[in-house]
C-alpha cells in the first residue's frame, strides 16, 4: 500500500510538442510548501507540476519539499515557477484550483542524488485493460 506508483505520459508525435525530459505522471507524491500542501501530478529530473486543492498565489521562486508514501524526502527544493493555471481555466471536472509547473533550480549533490533515487525506484502503473485504451 505504501508504494509510489507511476505511468509514462505519451509523448506528442510533433516534435514541437515533446518535453526535453519525459515526466513520469504520479499518485502517491505531495509537494509540501510554505502555503500548504499539494498532490504532484508529474515529475521529471528537471521539475514537476503539483495541484493545490484551494487557490493560491505562488512567487516566481520558493522553496518545497518532496514527500513520497515509501518514506523519502527531499528538503527545500529551490523551484522556479514556469506555470500557474487557476480552476477557471481548467476542465470543469478538475479536482484541483490551482495547478503550478516549476522547475528544479540549484539543486545540491544530496539533493539531486535523491531526486534520481526517487526517480529510478519508483513503481509504473499498469494499465488495466490497456489493450481498451
Amino acid at each position: 500500500m505504501n508504494q509510489l506508483t507511476t505511468h509514462n505520459i505519451s509523448e506528442s508525435l510533433y516534435l514541437s510538442d515533446q518535453r526535453k525530459n519525459q515526466r513520469q505522471e504520479v499518485i502517491n507524491l505531495l509537494a509540501i510548501t510554505e502555503r500548504g500542501t499539494g498532490q504532484v501530478l508529474d515529475i521529471s529530473r528537471k521539475g514537476l507540476s503539483f495541484g493545490c486543492l484551494y487557490p493560491h498565489t505562488f512567487s516566481h521562486e520558493f522553496y518545497l519539499d518532496i514527500l513520497d508514501a515509501k518514506g523519502s524526502h527531499i528538503k527545500k527544493i529551490k523551484v522556479r515557477k514556469i506555470r500557474e493555471t487557476n480552476g477557471d481555466d481548467q476542465d470543469p471536472l478538475e479536482i484541483f484550483e490551482l495547478v503550478v509547473g516549476v522547475e528544479f533550480c540549484d539543486l545540491t549533490s544530496t539533493q539531486s542524488h535523491e531526486l534520481d533515487y526517487l526517480l529510478e525506484t519508483m513503481d509504473m502503473i499498469d494499465q488495466p485493460y490497456s489493450e481498451l485504451i
